[in-house]
């Protein structure tokens, strides 16, 4: 497996590297974002680290390029930064994050732990080979595509992620909580804008079949099959 580190302090990039290659990953390194991005295209790593402070073109506008383009859009990506305020951390994940890690209380076993969570969930919904059909929607879970009365529809990651949880678990009443640590695989971020807007995009780019999706007041949101 490789890690490539996009961070412009190379003492924190060395630590980065010493934690990781101890647990037998194979890391790269780039001090900014363009150099990042170029990088990304050339060896597509499991997994990408980014600091969102770089020189150049910042850590925001890398992961809008990343998940903009079809070759590296797969790819997870944990902001890991200074930066630490909640709306910092929604802004980071509905552009496309993964996880987002505070410098500031950076935990060697958790980032590492992080990793591999990340790991793990970008591969489970490849595993099964399966085709999900729902009325329209066909969810290719070995491809990662979804088509809509046979036409392709153009999804983010997590917004793929988020239809095949709920087409998996239909007539399901699924909690915020749930879905961020399902989805998103963190525990609580304390809001539920990232879950909100996210649906909001799926459910426009699904048409009248995004009606599907019900929200539930004060708990989350269930989808239910529609009739034939």
């Amino acid at each position: 497996m490789q890690i490539l580190v996009i961070d412009d302090e190379p003492d924190f990039v060395r630590l980065v590297q010493r934690l990781l290659v101890a647990e037998n990953f194979l890391v790269a390194s780039a001090k900014d974002g363009l150099t990042g991005l170029k990088m990304a295209q050339e060896l597509h790593p499991d997994v990408i680290l980014l600091d969102w402070n770089l020189p150049g073109k910042d850590g925001l506008a890398v992961l809008k390029e990343l998940k903009a383009e079809p070759k590296t859009r797969g790819i997870p990506v944990i902001m890991l930064t200074v930066r630490g305020k909640e709306m910092d951390t929604v802004l980071a994940l509905e552009m496309g994050a993964d996880d987002y890690i505070s410098k500031r209380a950076l935990r060697p076993r958790e980032l590492v732990a992080r990793v591999n969570l990340v790991l793990r969930k970008n591969q489970a919904p490849d595993a099964d080979g399966r085709v999900i059909h729902a009325g329209p929607i066909d969810l290719d879970t070995s491809h990662r595509r979804v088509t809509l009365e046979g036409q392709p529809v153009d999804l983010r990651t997590k917004e793929f992620d988020l239809l095949h949880t709920f087409l998996t678990r239909p007539g399901r009443v699924l909690t915020r909580q749930f879905l961020m640590e399902n989805v998103w695989g963190i525990e609580d971020y304390g809001t539920s804008r990232t879950i909100d807007s996210t649906l909001a995009r799926l459910r426009t780019k699904l048409g009248d079949f995004g009606q599907s999706f019900q929200s539930i007041k004060g708990i989350g949101y269930q989808f239910s099959m529609p009739p034939d």
